[in-house]
């Protein structure tokens, strides 16, 4: 069965939840234009909770020790723990699920959820 690709949004505005897309897009929208792209590990908590919600439960802990973390954040992580991170994207490129779009008082927060490596096509 062959999956397709992640899609390759370049704003905010043309993201959907249901939408799954390439974590590079959401990085270039991050530096692009003003807004909050926060990606979650678990299902639950992406689905059922609320970004404030979890941010009060889990800002005691550091934010890689987070069921979630902000984008910028996840990559640059990525990138220190495994140089030829940028290189495996191009390869095999990572989609982030998108739960839900919501306001952050004049700027959007986007809510995402990263795939279990289980999941991924690697073929």
């Amino acid at each position: 069965m062959k999956v397709e690709k992640p899609a390759f949004p370049v704003v905010v505005a043309n993201l959907a939840p249901g939408m799954v897309v390439d974590i590079r897009a959401l990085e270039q929208i991050s530096v692009r234009e003003p807004c909050e792209i926060i990606v979650y590990f678990e299902k639950d908590l992406a689905y059922n909770s609320t970004y404030e919600k979890d941010l009060n439960e889990y800002g005691k802990f550091e934010e890689h020790e987070r069921p979630f973390i902000h984008l910028p954040v996840f990559l640059e992580i990525q990138r220190e723990m495994n140089p030829a991170f940028n290189e495996a994207l191009s390869v095999i490129p990572l989609g982030v699920s998108i739960v839900r779009i919501e306001q952050d008082g004049t700027i959007p927060r986007v809510i995402g959820l990263l795939p279990f490596l289980d999941e991924m096509d690697v073929s």
